[in-house]
């Protein structure tokens, strides 16, 4: 039986139990780093029998309405079992959603398969197990000339030394203005309080990228996931693009993690030429499906003249 649970009838312990015996296992869904992700008390579960499987719910709203969304830094989500969901099963967990919320738009994880999605997100990642020499034979060529490029230029690699703050600012003043960026003031808060955490549990590599005359060009912050890592966000300075620092940096990474049992994971992008760009570094297509749900069809175009 799914039932829906209050953030406060939430057993924390069952409820990670759950997270690290579940097929898509991540840190992300834990249930204190959902409270940093979200913030306390605003988000709300479904649960299945004894936690067999769960769903969390992160919810705002617009008015008095209700609407479940997926918080920015949060990669993947959905539903979260030991065993393989059956399309019947994760449809009754999407109508128990729509019981309780009038709008809910959720990225599921790859290990689901719906019937139908409203739209498919795009992924790539690979495997590192192999030698840095196998792995750097999958580039491309033009990835390979960018990096030969950044070599040209003098760049020199920091690990642990950039802080998050400086990358957050990076990114913010290079792309934060942009009209497809929809970060707030608040975002970047959170995504500097979540970082700090992960620091604190020795889960958060940062990496970053400096010129010659010592300018940082760009930095990059990589989650520990169990065996995944998240290139989980990064910032740029455009002014030094021309050096190709992003390039020079996958490829460090990628060349002080080969020969290990870990994947990185690219995160998904709807950006067609930041898709291409993990694509050419060898990395391999995957999809995660996207569903929105209607309490009924009445919302569907109140919430469109809402905005929603």
């Amino acid at each position: 039986m799914i039932r829906y649970l209050k953030h406060s009838e939430i057993d924390p312990e069952k409820w990670n139990q759950a997270v690290h015996n579940s097929l898509f296992s991540s840190i992300f869904v834990e249930f204190e780093m959902l409270d940093l992700l979200t913030g306390p008390d605003s988000w709300d579960a479904l649960v299945e029998d004894n936690y067999q499987a769960i769903m969390p719910l992160p919810y705002r709203k617009k008015g008095v309405l209700k609407y479940v969304y997926t918080p920015f830094f949060m990669p993947q989500m959905g539903i979260l079992s030991e065993h393989e969901l059956l399309l019947a099963e994760v449809d009754d967990f999407l109508s128990e959603v729509s019981k309780h919320f009038v709008l809910a738009d959720i990225i599921l994880n790859e290990k689901l398969n719906v019937e139908k999605r409203d739209m498919t997100f795009v992924s790539h990642s690979m495997s590192l197990q192999f030698p840095y020499n196998e792995l750097y034979g999958n580039f491309s060529q033009n990835t390979k000339r960018n990096i030969k490029t950044a070599e040209k230029f003098g760049c020199v690699i920091t690990r642990q030394e950039e802080s998050v703050s400086e990358i957050i600012q990076l990114f913010i003043r290079n792309k934060g203005g942009q009209t497809e960026v929809h970060f707030r003031d608040k975002d970047y808060q959170r995504l500097l309080q979540v970082s700090n955490c992960l620091v604190d549990r020795d889960l958060l590599e940062i990496y970053g990228v400096r010129t010659a005359d010592d300018q940082l060009a760009a930095g990059a912050l990589f989650v520990k996931d169990g065996k995944r890592r998240w290139f989980w966000f990064s910032g740029r300075e455009n002014q030094l693009s021309h050096c190709m620092p992003m390039f020079y940096l996958l490829n460090e990474y990628i060349r002080d993690h080969a020969e290990t049992a870990l994947t990185l994971d690219f995160n998904g992008s709807t950006n067609e030429n930041v898709a291409r760009l993990y694509h050419s570094f060898g990395g391999e297509r995957y999809e995660i499906p996207f569903v929105r749900c209607y309490k009924n069809l009445f919302w569907r175009p109140v919430l469109k003249i809402l905005g929603k």
